[in-house]
């Protein structure tokens, strides 16, 4: 590979930052620019393509597809109950299944969504389920036309019926 400095032939060439701009530079120009940032290595445009994948990454359990499982609406007071029954304080509870005691005492009190792994170690610990599975819902389509129900479909329907 050529050096973007002096084109000079070399195996090894390193980023570094020359006035403002990132060039590729042998052993013997390296000197005459400082070091880059990751960011500016990568570039601009692959850095925000990068943290733009890690976010998608990170919400992917945020969309709910057909046939899943969900966390249920009063998981709190479940594990409250299940807690209290087991004859534990949050102190106790939050060393056996090693999490923090605030975590707990936030997801009682309903504060905190608890994540997969917690959903796991609470209902595992506490002989609890705390989720429930998801049935697919399709709207239903009008025989006619094949297009989604309007409300005049729906009182037509009503109006059959009686």
């Amino acid at each position: 590979m050529l050096c973007e400095m002096c084109g000079a032939e070399s195996a090894v060439l390193e980023p570094r930052k020359v006035s403002g701009s990132i060039l590729q530079l042998c052993n013997s120009c390296g000197s005459l620019g400082s070091e880059t940032s990751y960011r500016e290595t990568i570039g601009h445009r692959a850095y925000v393509a990068q943290t733009l994948e890690k976010r998608q990454q990170k919400n992917r359990y945020e969309e709910i597809e057909p046939d899943e499982f969900v966390l249920v609406k009063d998981y709190g007071s479940i594990v409250r109950k299940a807690r209290e029954k087991a004859g534990l304080n949050h102190s106790s509870l939050a060393s056996k299944i090693s999490e923090k005691k605030s975590i707990l005492t936030s997801v009682e009190a309903g504060k905190m969504t608890p994540n997969e792994k917690l959903i796991k170690k609470l209902e595992n610990y506490l002989k609890i389920k705390l989720t429930e599975k998801v049935e697919s819902t399709s709207a239903p389509v009008s025989s006619s036309s094949g297009e989604a129900l309007t409300m005049g479909d729906l009182l037509k329907q009503a109006m059959d019926k009686n």
